[in-house]
C-alpha cells in the first residue's frame, strides 16, 4: 500500500523524489490534503489546504491559518541568533501536550517580511498524515512546490490587450455609426 502512495498523484500533486529523500508536494486538489500533527501528541495544528509557504532556510511550513489546538503566545519574544536574528515574534505551542511548534513573526527584516502574520509550523516538530494513503511521514520529508505565476500572468496580459483592442474597435464603430445616425438627421 505505502508503494501505491509514493507512486500516485495526490490531490496537491503529490510526487515521490527519493533522490533526495524528500517527498513534493505541489499545489492542487483537495483529495492529496495533508494533516499537520504535533509529533508528541498528534494533536491536529492544521492542514496543506492552508499551506500558502515552505521556508526550506527555517525548515518551516506557512500556514494561513491553524486549528484551535495550537496556542499563539501572549507576550512577544525576540531572536537573537540565527536566520531570524533581529526578529520580533509570537510563539505557537500546542494545546495538549505544551510543545513549542512554530513561531508566528511579529516584525522581521525585508527577507522574511512575507512571513509576517502566518503560521510557521518547524517541520522538525510535525507530523504529516497522507489522507489518501493514510501514511506518517516526519514533517522534515515533506516539501511543497509552488506553480510559478509567470505563465498564467503573461495569458492573463494577451487576453487583456485582445480585450482592449475589441472594446477599441466597438467604440470607433459606435462613433460612426453615431456619425451616420446624425447625417441622417
Amino acid at each position: 500500500m505505502q508503494g501505491a502512495c509514493e507512486e500516485s498523484t495526490v490531490g496537491l500533486e503529490q510526487t515521490s523524489d527519493r533522490s533526495h529523500g524528500k517527498l513534493n508536494v505541489s499545489w492542487g486538489r483537495a483529495e492529496g490534503c495533508v494533516l499537520f500533527l504535533c509529533n508528541k501528541c498528534y494533536s491536529v495544528l492544521g492542514d496543506s489546504l492552508s499551506v500558502c509557504g515552505d521556508e526550506e532556510s527555517l525548515g518551516a511550513i506557512a500556514c494561513l491559518r491553524v486549528t484551535e489546538d495550537l496556542n499563539v503566545g501572549e507576550s512577544v519574544l525576540f531572536v537573537v541568533e540565527g536566520n531570524l536574528k533581529g526578529c520580533a515574534y509570537y510563539s505557537l505551542v500546542c494545546r495538549s501536550c505544551g510543545t513549542n511548534i512554530g513561531f508566528n513573526l511579529y516584525s522581521a527584516p525585508r527577507a522574511y517580511a512575507f512571513l509576517r502574520g502566518l503560521f510557521c509550523l518547524l517541520k522538525e516538530h510535525i507530523l504529516c498524515y497522507k489522507l489518501k494513503c493514510s501514511s506518517l511521514v516526519p514533517g522534515n520529508e515533506m516539501h511543497f512546490e509552488f506553480p510559478s505565476l509567470d505563465e498564467d500572468i503573461a495569458q492573463l496580459k494577451t487576453q487583456l490587450v485582445q480585450l482592449h483592442l475589441k472594446m477599441e474597435l466597438i467604440s470607433q464603430q459606435l462613433l460612426q455609426q453615431e456619425k451616420n445616425t446624425g447625417a441622417c438627421l
